[in-house]
């Protein structure tokens, strides 16, 4: 069973709460697609008879409990500390929190609710709003708006299919999930490569400097045995 299917069979499970759960992980655990899970959170609310506020509720509970989490890693470690970590986490560099920070200085409340319309940007924007100790509630309000808005999109088309039911419904699900899947695989490739090629150059330049500062020590000693 592949992530997206153990997250659907969760969300299954425990209703409501579950729900809540898997949209909070993936701000945690990015791999976790939340474009694919949102428009199942609708499909099922549809089926039990809820009303569409039902599952756009436990989402937008689930994105803002997801990123106060990764909120309160920036503020209790701090731009150095979490500098620190994200060096050592495969995939991330140091110029993703620069660039994350810069954005927030920048915009502040704004950039908080804007990015949860972008995957992954959604998880950076809560580590420098915790570094630079937005207050809670701000931050909380900024992410449930911008989740509420984004959530809704999707979970609506699934509430949708979901009251069609039928052969409409399957169709749904089965060009939806194939679609996101491939570019979610596509986009995890080039990100891969990207990092990967962006390391390779940084350490060849390493190695240049290296071997540029080894050469001058040579000459140096050189030219110091010849007088």
């Amino acid at each position: 069973m592949d992530v997206t299917a153990w997250a659907i069979a969760l969300m299954e499970f425990l209703g409501g709460p579950g729900t809540a759960l898997v949209i909070a992980s993936e701000a945690l655990f990015p791999p976790i697609p939340g474009e694919v899970l949102l428009p199942f959170a609708g499909v099922t609310a549809a089926a039990n008879g809820q009303h569409v506020l039902v599952p756009i509720f436990w989402t937008t509970l689930g994105s803002v409990l997801g990123g106060l989490g990764v909120y309160g890693v920036g503020r209790a470690l701090g731009l150095r500390r979490t500098t620190a970590l994200v060096r050592r986490l495969p995939l991330l560099e140091e110029k993703d929190v620069t660039m994350a920070l810069r954005f927030f200085e920048r915009w502040g409340f704004p950039a908080v609710a804007l990015a949860r319309f972008v995957p992954m940007v959604r998880t950076f924007i809560s580590v420098p709003a915790g570094i630079e100790k937005m207050p809670v509630w701000l931050f909380a309000l900024a992410t449930g708006l911008g989740s509420a808005i984004w959530n809704a999109v999707f979970v609506v088309a699934g509430y949708a299919f979901g009251q069609a039911g039928g052969e409409a419904l399957e169709g749904f699900v089965r060009i939806y999930s194939s679609i996101v899947a491939g570019i979610g695989v596509l986009a995890l490739v080039g990100l891969a490569t990207q990092r990967i090629r962006s390391r390779r150059d940084r350490a060849d330049a390493e190695d240049g400097a290296t071997s540029g500062a080894d050469g001058a020590t040579a000459t140096d000693s050189r030219s110091t045995l010849e007088e």
